[in-house]
């Protein structure tokens, strides 16, 4: 009976449950990972779009030439 159910169902319920909890899982930590590149991505787009405002140049320490 219980192979029969297993057969039918694809498994039991208890690791159906694990596998989609499973799965939110990941989906979730990917698009937290995404968010946090873009914002990171984001930050450092501000902060060079900044420095290059208003004719400001790059500090002579950045730069590779001395």
């Amino acid at each position: 009976m219980i192979r029969a159910y297993q057969a039918a169902h694809g498994g039991l319920v208890f690791e159906t449950q694990r596998r989609r909890r499973q799965a939110r899982s990941s989906r979730l930590l990917a698009a937290a990972t995404v968010l946090g590149m873009a914002l990171a991505v984001g930050t450092v787009q501000h902060f060079a779009a900044a420095q290059l405002d208003a004719g400001r140049t790059a500090p002579a320490a950045w730069s590779d030439t001395k």
